[in-house]
């Protein structure tokens, strides 16, 4: 039998707009906010992301990388996904390649 971790409740925001604001990702749901130069941080604790605007935000990653547990360099992969989703999502041009 497996064992199950307790899920941990996430504090839910929804439809709010934060404007140069330190957010503390891990432990919240953002679900439809508008983040406007705000510092994101975000540590070894879950999150959620969903259909939000973000423009102009900073991150910070403090998370332990534990050399025997695969997972988390996963969950690493996982929030460079994030972050490089939410620069997809506002058209940032590649880096390198060709420029006119």
């Amino acid at each position: 039998m497996a064992e199950q971790r307790p899920q941990l409740p996430l504090t839910p925001h929804q439809d709010e707009e934060f404007v140069s604001q330190t957010i503390y990702l891990s432990g919240h749901a953002y679900m439809r906010c508008k983040f406007e130069r705000c510092t994101f941080i975000v540590t070894n604790t879950p999150f959620v992301l969903s259909q939000n605007r973000i423009t102009g935000c900073n991150w910070r990653i403090e998370c332990d990388i534990l050399w025997a547990d695969p997972s988390s360099r996963s969950n690493l992969r996982r929030l460079l996904d994030v972050i490089d989703g939410a620069l997809d999502e506002l058209g940032m041009p590649p880096q390198g390649g060709d420029q006119a």
